[in-house]
């Protein structure tokens, strides 16, 4: 009789066992994730601070390389949405000063549309980006508005989600255009600064 019911349990646990293993298993997949720097949506605001150095001037008789600008200063702020994980549209303020060798002062104001595209290695981060806009300029009394073009390169670190620190470097174009053709100039003034940038969604 003992012998019967040992038979019995082990041929109950070996129905059991053979069922287990023809059931689909409750094992869920691995999941793998790709971790994306930049997502579309994601928005940028960046504040700088640095100099400006007068290079040369175009002008009908060929290129001028004393522009008689000391360095001077500038700081600009601009604010980015990224349309797409790496491209981005926005806009941004600048303002920048220049002395002269005559102790004047030339001021100029860009408002901008960007455009620029975000390469990513890790942690750091390269924005390639074009500035298109117009500028207010004052000279001594003399003022004027005209167009401005920039392209921009920056290196920056990205510390956290939400912010990053590095430094932008940009080429001004300043067309000056008169009635008078031999007055005119396109300025040419390398923009150097250091600059942090706030992210969010």
């Amino acid at each position: 009789m003992k012998r019967t019911i040992f038979t019995l349990i082990l041929g109950a646990c070996a129905i059991v066992g053979v069922a287990a293993q023809a059931a689909p298993g409750n094992d869920q997949p691995s999941s793998v994730y790709d971790y994306e720097p930049i997502h579309k949506g994601d928005q940028v605001i960046r504040i700088s601070l640095g100099t400006g150095l007068g290079l040369f001037n175009f002008t009908p008789d060929g290129i001028e390389t004393k522009t008689n600008l000391n360095p001077g200063g500038s700081g600009s702020i601009g604010f980015s949405r990224f349309i797409t994980n790496r491209v981005s549209l926005g806009g941004e303020i600048t303002f920048a000063f220049n002395t002269t060798i005559g102790g004047n002062l030339y001021f100029y104001l860009p408002l901008t549309f960007l455009a620029g595209y975000e390469f990513v290695f890790g942690e750091i981060h390269v924005p390639v980006s074009v500035a298109i806009g117009g500028a207010f300029q004052t000279y001594s009394t003399t003022n004027y508005f005209g167009p401005i073009v920039r392209p921009e390169l920056g290196a920056y670190w990205q510390y956290s989600p939400a912010w990053s620190f590095g430094v932008q470097t940009g080429w001004n174009l300043i067309p000056q255009w008169y009635t008078d053709e031999e007055n005119n100039r396109t300025g040419n003034i390398l923009g150097l600064s250091a600059a942090f940038r706030y992210h969010f969604f």
